[in-house]
């Protein structure tokens, strides 16, 4: 298919700065000085970045909510007339693919690349009472809702007489076997049980996290000995699993599962099916089952190949195994490929394909443990959970470049540092 005649200025607008949309405008900045005439814009209604594998941490009070926020336009570095990456803090309201125009709230962009990369939200299959009162996860404002919603429920359950309305609020119900439901259910059961049981002494018996996944496993993607691991540590840590059960309606006082059994609750945190943002679902372009944009293996969009989509919402077959799943290490990880295509498009030079070689992933589940599968091998304990934390404080560090937030970088750190001895902030967030 022969593409449009480029204008003068190399227009490449990207949608959304996650992790994929940032790592995209980052490898697009590195690169800009090879590609003369480049004007890159990223868009996003937030002005900060997120590292949104730390995002546990705020909720459990280990980490505060700021030291792992990044502002946009630090992440870019300078802002000036020559700078070829510019940030734009706007609202996505819709996409001309004819006229290549992006829409907002504080005016119009045209473009001649654009990159989707605007993530996905929490999808509840069309439940609008469990819409109404579960919480998502799925960004740092979640994290910090549930931070304090786990807080607020306990000074609730002090001033409470009737034994059964305190069960109610200490039951954290989590919905989603998945890597996100295991981990978050882990944390709160340590946070209850380790932090909140010095505090409130007089509740500790009365709290419960149950996990609720509608298959016969957690993990289900994982190999059966991680499985079988998360699953032994996270029953011996009192987290208790109702696998093969789904939710059938919930209110603000409980749930109830399909097969008519209802567990009292205040607190239901969704964490099971995500979908496309409504921007995305209104695109007149091929879609996937779920609602992802279905790209070739260089992430353009077949019909309009001047369009990239990645991340959360795009949806990419590798090697006839199914779809790449939307992770952040997926997501980080297309979005140097993607700035690549685009400059190849720019110098008419062949686009390069996206792979991705699975080289593991470390489950949290308590402070000196965690669940591993790494180079195909799998293993748990004290030695997973150190690896774990290696990992993840080099991530830290390194995000964005070693320059960039550093005093936040620094501060996270050392807020993880003192976490670790159970020294936890319990403070309701603002």
């Amino acid at each position: 298919m022969a593409l449009p005649q480029l204008s003068s200025k190399k227009r490449v607008v990207i949608l959304g700065a996650g992790s994929a949309g940032v790592s995209t405008a980052m490898a697009l900045k590195n690169a800009s000085s090879s590609v003369p005439g480049i004007e890159v814009t990223l868009v996003d209604q937030k002005n900060y970045h997120t590292a949104l594998p730390l995002v546990y941490q705020v909720v459990t009070g280990s980490v505060a909510p700021g030291h792992i926020s990044f502002p946009v336009r630090k992440l870019l570095g300078k802002q000036n007339k020559a700078e070829a990456v510019h940030f734009r803090q706007a609202r996505v309201q819709a996409v001309d693919v004819e006229k290549r125009i992006v829409i907002t709230d504080n005016g119009e962009l045209e473009w001649d690349f654009l990159v989707l990369a605007m993530g996905s939200i929490a999808n509840f299959f069309g439940m609008t009472d469990v819409e109404q009162v579960a919480l998502p996860f799925r960004s740092l404002k979640d994290s910090v809702n549930l931070h304090n919603r786990i807080l607020d429920n306990y000074e609730a359950a002090m001033l409470e007489r009737d034994e059964e309305r305190q069960r109610e609020l200490l039951s954290f119900v989590v919905v989603g076997g998945g890597p996100t439901g295991v981990e978050l259910a882990a944390h709160i059961q340590e946070f209850i049980s380790k932090v909140l049981v010095k505090e409130y002494p007089s509740l500790t018996h009365l709290a419960r996290v149950i996990l609720v996944e509608a298959q016969d496993t957690i993990l289900s993607g994982m190999k059966v000995k991680t499985r079988e691991l998360a699953r032994a540590r996270l029953q011996s840590r009192r987290v208790e699993l109702m696998l093969k059960t789904r939710i059938a309606k919930a209110w603000p006082g409980g749930v109830q599962t399909t097969d008519g059994k209802t567990i009292p609750t205040r607190t239901l945190i969704w964490c099971s099916g995500i979908k496309p943002a409504p921007v995305v679902q209104a695109l007149p372009l091929t879609k996937a089952k779920d609602g992802r944009i279905i790209v070739n293996d260089y992430l353009q969009v077949p019909e309009s190949p001047r369009i990239y989509a990645i991340g959360d919402c795009a949806y990419l077959e590798k090697n006839g195994l199914g779809p790449y799943p939307p992770t952040f290490q997926v997501a980080f990880r297309q979005g140097p490929t993607c700035a690549k295509n685009i400059l190849n498009a720019m110098n008419g030079k062949p686009q390069r394909p996206y792979r991705y070689k699975f080289l593991g992933q470390i489950f949290y589940v308590d402070r000196n443990a965690a669940v591993a599968e790494l180079l195909g091998r799998v293993f748990d304990g004290c030695a997973a959970g150190m690896i774990r934390r290696v990992l993840f404080l080099a991530m830290l560090i390194s995000y964005g470049g070693l320059r960039t937030g550093l005093k936040s970088k620094l501060s996270a750190a050392i807020d993880w540092l003192f976490a670790y001895f159970y020294n936890r902030n319990t403070a309701h967030l603002e």
